[in-house]
């Protein structure tokens, strides 16, 4: 889950709990208030019925009368007077057959002199009632109650929780889509770094920097350390760059020399002996391993400075027999083979591409034993040259194969032979160079395959 859509949610849920604890405290406000309403009416509405009813002498009198029973202001609101025996006395017409069950408490509550509330379920309705003594020359005389049904109550409250859901579903849609834009707004600069490293990952150009013109905030200074981080390895990486290919131009000359100076001795046949010839070809084939190696840091040298090979009209054919004419000699007991060869031109550095096949088949005739077989093939279609280079050998570890084309990187199973470890990083570069790339499939034991897709075109 990205850092986005965490900020997100987290604002959105943080809302959203604002607004349900909101909803709630205002849901039961309102109740409250609704309620308190409906006390002080029914309060209002006892006080007159009080004054009206019929005169009544003694104290808790049994035949008491509700003042015009049959007709009430309030459609909604209902009365009867109950002796103190519980039994009802009198009530109003628009109570109907229905009658407010008599609750011992309240009833002992206006005996003692104390006026109660409570809501009642009366015909799927809620009502709220009140019960309150009636004096009459200091005595109570008979107990009233009045009640009025909450329906306009609970539309209002029905209301408000349909309008408070319908609102709060709006206003957290909205804050998700301000709390996505906010995030997104904030973690710009950051998306543009990691675009930025992407980007510098993919073309080795440390030249590029991240542009900024926000606030000079966490993130400013995150772009700011990260920018002055490229520059300094700008130039630690142009530094070695330098290093590398003066180090590899200036080591080319001296190994040239001993190089000539080895084959003069080999020359001298009055000092030859067993001894020295093996001294001279143990120094010649050290000097070529050098070489290679000089060789290989000066490529990736041109590689890492963004140098770019150049291109002509290339016969496939023809680069597939020169290599295989070349690598032949050396071949040393293992069996090297070429397939049909069909006439193909595509644009490629000649000399390069040449340096990549040899360095693969080098390798397949290296770690291959006595015996063996390498074969070489060409393939092509309407888009890709396809060259493979195939062997029966020892293969590659499956911990070694994600590796093999670093630089300097050698297979623990083979450390011990003569190697410069940089021969398939040069490939791959000289690959990918050209547009292409190089997979490999390998089973220990068994050989290994090398393909080669370059585009045609």
């Amino acid at each position: 889950m990205s850092v986005r859509l965490r900020l997100t949610l987290w604002y959105a849920g943080l809302t959203g709990l604002t607004l349900i604890i909101s909803s709630i405290a205002l849901y039961v406000v309102l109740n409250q208030s609704l309620i308190a309403d409906t006390d002080s009416f029914l309060q209002g509405e006892a006080r007159d019925l009080a004054r009206g009813i019929t005169p009544i002498i003694g104290w808790c009198q049994p035949f008491a009368r509700l003042p015009n029973r049959d007709r009430f202001v309030e459609a909604d609101v209902y009365a009867q007077l109950i002796g103190c025996d519980g039994r009802v006395l009198d009530e109003s017409m628009n109570m109907g057959d229905s009658r407010y069950p008599m609750d011992p408490v309240a009833l002992s509550e206006a005996l003692r002199g104390n006026s109660t509330f409570r809501t009642l379920i009366i015909r799927g309705l809620r009502v709220r009632v009140y019960t309150v003594p009636v004096m009459e020359h200091g005595s109570i005389a008979v107990v009233l109650e009045v009640g009025r049904a909450l329906d306009r109550v609970d539309r209002t409250l029905t209301w408000l929780q349909s309008s408070l859901l319908v609102g709060n579903l709006a206003v957290l849609a909205l804050a998700s889509a301000v709390g996505w834009w906010m995030s997104g707004s904030s973690l710009g600069p950051i998306a543009r770094i990691t675009r930025t490293a992407r980007a510098i990952g993919d073309s080795q150009r440390l030249d590029q920097r991240v542009e900024y013109d926000g606030p000079n905030d966490e993130v400013g200074e995150l772009v700011h350390t990260f920018n002055h981080m490229l520059g300094r390895i700008e130039a630690s990486v142009e530094a070695q760059r330098r290093f590398v290919a003066d180090a590899s131009h200036e080591l080319r000359t001296p190994l040239t020399t001993l190089r000539l100076n080895v084959d003069l001795l080999r020359r001298d046949e009055s000092a030859e002996t067993p001894e020295r010839a093996e001294v001279l070809d143990d120094i010649a084939s050290e000097l070529d391993r050098l070489s290679r190696l000089v060789q290989g840091l000066l490529d990736l040298a041109r590689a890492d400075a963004g140098v770019h090979l150049e291109k002509q009209a290339v016969r496939a054919d023809e680069v597939v027999r020169d290599v295989y004419h070349q690598v032949k000699a050396t071949a040393d007991g293992v069996a090297l083979e070429i397939g049909d060869l069909v006439p193909t031109t595509f644009h490629a550095n000649p000399d390069y591409l040449k340096q990549m096949l040899i360095t693969l088949v080098d390798n397949a005739i290296k770690y291959t034993e006595t015996g063996g077989q390498v074969q070489l093939d060409l393939e092509h279609d309407d888009h890709w040259i396809k060259f493979r280079v195939a062997d029966t050998g020892r293969g590659i570890a499956p911990e070694d194969l994600p590796h093999i084309f670093e630089r300097f990187y050698r297979a623990r199973a083979v450390r011990r032979q003569r190697g410069t470890g940089l021969g398939l990083a040069v490939a791959r570069w000289i690959a990918e160079e050209h547009g292409g790339h190089i997979e490999v499939q390998s089973e220990p034991g068994k050989g290994s395959t090398f393909t080669v897709w370059l585009p045609k075109n």
